[in-house]
């Protein structure tokens, strides 16, 4: 093989290096991403189904039995 060669081979295998390593870093950073995500969101929703249920009661309790706060 000849010099060129090498030297091209060797410039790709280190930017396949490089590649590699940024993509792992990618994967951890996606990976912290989507745990922050899930946790507010499952926080949001817990607040969202927790106005429903007093939002409905406020409503049964004016609609149906006609009482007021």
């Amino acid at each position: 093989m000849n010099a060129n060669k090498q030297r091209q081979y060797n410039q790709l295998a280190h930017e396949l290096r490089e590649l590699q390593t940024n993509l792992q870093e990618t994967t951890k950073q996606l990976d912290i991403m989507s745990k922050q995500c899930n946790e507010n969101l499952v926080g949001q929703l817990g607040k969202v189904h927790g106005s429903w249920l007093i939002g409905s009661y406020i409503y049964y309790m004016e609609q149906m039995l006609g009482k007021t706060q």
